[in-house]
């Protein structure tokens, strides 16, 4: 009988493109060639004497992130005297002297505009049908957010003050594309740098910006983000006091998205009093109420559809969980600055490359899967097989 089975199954023809898809660190060494070329390369780099290259270097990071073995730095150093891994990632023995030195002279401008090119494309259209209301905001609707790493005590540029003592750690700032549920700027520093100063360098025009009670608090950043032409959706604290200017009637809609009130306020009280009026939705949720504030005038959006923005926002929150946790970007391999702002990148870098091959974030088995391919270990169709499977199951 399984004889029979056999020799009715047909084997599928894998495609030179097929395969090209997940040979996903060559596709990174392509792009980061194109992003090399639009640059400059430092200086250093065209020293002679200098064996370890770009290319080469930022391979073995992301080579890193993809292999479950390698998690350190010595790992990586060692790895690379494999025949393989210089055939496919490094073209050479890397030192630990070299792979240290090469932190301080690599731009992490490069992987800034290989970041970029990704953020840019369009990705899969298979994650979860928002309401097409929302499709003109495709592109505009950007969760803000943060994430904190621990780092090492002896990486000293990372110290900050914590209510329980003094620690080391380090914070992404990340802009994260709502309805695509894929990261599109990003800027990593030390854990001490106000998240609410970073955006006031990164705001664009046209951009919809949903962000916590942290932005909320803030109201002469309300100002900012009118001037500066962008739309925002924020928070504000439980304590909040304003003064109700106009009231507005809800609609059925509203009323069963658990919206309590629609209208324009002037928040502040005293010299913190805001003159100029702001919309501000009220929404009763199992955990209390919301406050939101918004400058999107009710013709545009309705306070159904604006609760249901927010309510999205936890997306931000799985995604960082995932790139924690299932990605596995938790040891350091730098402890310079820069050094792990390089590999923060890669990691990014890493996650829109898994994202525009395999339609989602792969959960853990797929990663698995995954890993599981690239070490030689499962073929091209099998990964297909678990891919396919993944997605039904979902």
């Amino acid at each position: 009988m399984n004889g029979a089975v056999f020799e009715t199954r047909s084997k599928r023809a894998i495609s030179e493109e097929e395969l090209s898809h997940w040979r996903l660190i060559e596709e990174f060494e392509g792009r980061l060639k194109r992003a090399a070329a639009a640059g400059k390369e430092p200086r250093t780099f065209s020293d002679p004497r200098r064996k370890l290259g770009q290319k080469d270097y930022l391979s073995l990071l992301l080579f890193g992130l993809f292999n479950p073995v390698v998690d350190s730095m010595r790992g990586l150093c060692a790895a690379s005297r494999l025949r393989r891994v210089q055939e496919e990632i490094c073209s050479a023995p890397v030192s630990l002297g070299s792979f240290s030195e090469a932190q301080a002279v690599v731009e992490a401008a490069l992987l800034q505009r290989v970041f970029a090119e990704l953020a840019a494309e369009q990705q899969s259209g298979k994650f979860q049908q928002s309401d097409q209301r929302l499709e003109p905001y495709r592109a505009q609707l950007l969760v803000i957010d943060g994430t904190l790493w621990r780092a090492l005590p002896r990486m000293a540029w990372a110290l900050w003050r914590h209510q329980h003592g003094k620690e080391s750690a380090l914070r992404l700032h990340l802009k994260f594309n709502l309805l695509e549920e894929k990261p599109v700027g990003a800027l990593v520093t030390s854990a001490r740098r106000c998240e609410r100063a970073v955006l006031r360098t990164q705001l664009a025009a046209g951009e919809f910006y949903v962000g916590d009670r942290y932005f909320g608090e803030d109201y002469a950043l309300f100002s900012e983000l009118e001037r500066a032409g962008c739309f925002y959706l924020l928070r504000l604290r439980q304590e909040a006091r304003f003064e109700v200017m106009e009231e507005r009637s809800l609609s059925v809609a509203d009323e069963a998205a658990n919206v309590t009130f629609d209208g324009l306020v002037r928040l502040g009280v005293g010299r913190w009093r805001r003159e100029k009026p702001v919309r501000l939705v009220r929404v009763q949720s199992e955990r209390g109420e919301l406050l939101l504030v918004s400058n999107k005038a009710r013709e545009e959006l309705s306070a159904e559809l604006l609760a249901l923005i927010y309510r999205s926002r936890w997306r931000v929150e799985l995604f960082f969980k995932w790139l924690k946790c299932i990605l596995g970007c938790r040891h350091w391999l730098a402890e310079s600055e820069r050094g792990v702002a390089l590999q923060v990148y890669c990691a990014l870098i890493a996650a829109l490359l898994l994202l525009r091959r395999s339609g989602r974030r792969p959960s853990k088995r797929a990663m698995e899967m995954i890993r599981f391919y690239l070490l030689g270990y499962a073929t091209l169709d099998e990964l297909s097989v678990a891919l396919g499977l993944e997605e039904k199951r979902i």
